[in-house]
């Protein structure tokens, strides 16, 4: 019960209403998006014309891939409910019907700042901030419990380091 206490501490804070609120909705739904269109951006005008761009954009989607398959897998055995089916909660977004272990907000969030970390260590530390703000969001807007994030974090962490571990380039001769 460790997890939910912790849980429970973070979405106290949440339902009073003005910006903090307006602030957790925007991070737990839509910043997600905003790294997504920054890191692409970022990759293709930084060293407009290599051929590298395609490729890094293409291992941050794959990883992002990986992630979601193992997380189905996940669920197949053992779908965690969240916090809101559970118990009485600040839920400030609308109920999802998935699992909640692990935050797929945060394993994707988690995914675009590791893979932007690798690409470019200054860059990667602002994706880092942005993706904790999704994974702690997740939990203020009331639809993930802690160890759900980590769960993503560790998950994202694998999934970019194993499809970085493969020679795109020799495997798809470029």
């Amino acid at each position: 019960m460790f997890d939910y206490r912790i849980f429970k501490l973070i979405n106290d804070w949440a339902g009073g209403g003005g910006g903090v609120d307006l602030f957790g909705i925007f991070c737990a739904k839509y910043l997600i998006f905003v790294m997504g269109f920054a890191a692409i951006g970022i990759i293709i005008f930084r060293e407009a014309g290599k051929k590298d761009n395609i490729l890094s954009i293409f291992k941050i989607i794959l990883s992002a891939l990986l992630g979601y398959f193992i997380k189905i897998i996940i669920n197949l055995f053992q779908a965690r409910p969240r916090p809101f089916a559970v118990h009485d909660v600040n839920l400030l977004v609308g109920k999802l019907t998935d699992g909640s272990f692990p935050s797929m907000h945060t394993l994707i969030s988690f995914v675009i700042a590791f893979s932007m970390y690798r690409y470019n260590k200054k860059i990667g530390v602002y994706f880092l901030v942005a993706a904790a703000l999704v994974s702690l969001s997740r939990i203020y807007v009331g639809v993930h419990y802690p160890l759900d994030i980590l769960g993503g974090i560790i998950l994202a962490w694998l999934s970019v380091y194993l499809v970085g571990q493969i020679n795109w380039k020799k495997l798809l001769k470029i």
